[in-house]
């Protein structure tokens, strides 16, 4: 969590666990899913989490105030594999539905923009520098989008590049200076370190 004391965790019973990062001791119990969880997010500045769950939902834990204030958002139809923040107060979720939807959090009834899939969608990851959503699916692909839901671009998958098998997560790099502002792993039991141009959106 923000301030760097405090941890997070999410888990197959189907709860979340915020806890003392030096102690481990247990500081709120986050129940409340249906089903198991599958992702948890802290907010880089704020104290706020999400959750992910088999259950078709995933909620938002807020701890700025006394008493800890929980939404739940009913927007996919198969189990969320991911929900992370963006900038500008947006949430995008990501689901085996096929399905990627954009939300803000000031009025949650309804995803301000969706992106339809042709495969399920596994742990996404949005670039704060840049409001791009990297889209890690089943079929091996990578996609790129911005935030109003317009495709900008695929990662190369061929024989010298990109996975074997079924890609389950990306992270943006943004504060890295380094050869790679992207990461991505796969079934394929590989890492691979990606520069995207994100200027040239290409």
């Amino acid at each position: 969590m923000c301030g760097g004391t405090q941890i997070i965790t999410a888990s197959w019973d189907r709860t979340a666990v915020l806890a003392d990062g030096e102690t481990g001791e247990q500081i709120s119990l986050l129940a409340g899913h249906d089903q198991e969880l599958t992702d948890v997010q802290a907010h880089q500045t704020q104290r706020l989490a999400l959750t992910s769950s088999k259950d078709t939902t995933f909620r938002l834990w807020d701890f700025r105030a006394s008493a800890m204030t929980v939404n739940v958002f009913q927007g996919h139809t198969q189990q969320v594999t991911s929900a992370v923040f963006s900038s500008g107060d947006k949430i995008v979720s990501g689901s085996d539905d096929r399905t990627v939807k954009v939300w803000d959090m000031r009025n949650m009834r309804s995803a301000t923009a969706a992106i339809r899939t042709d495969s399920e969608v596994n742990r996404l990851s949005v670039s704060h520098n840049h409001n791009i959503i990297a889209i890690p699916h089943d079929n091996r692909n990578i996609r790129l989008y911005d935030m109003h839901g317009v495709r900008i671009g695929r990662l190369p998958r061929n024989n010298r590049q990109g996975h074997a098998r079924m890609v389950c997560a990306v992270a943006w790099s943004d504060n890295n200076n380094t050869a790679c502002n992207l990461f991505s792993c796969g079934f394929d039991r590989q890492v691979l370190g990606w520069m995207v141009n994100l200027q040239g959106k290409e």
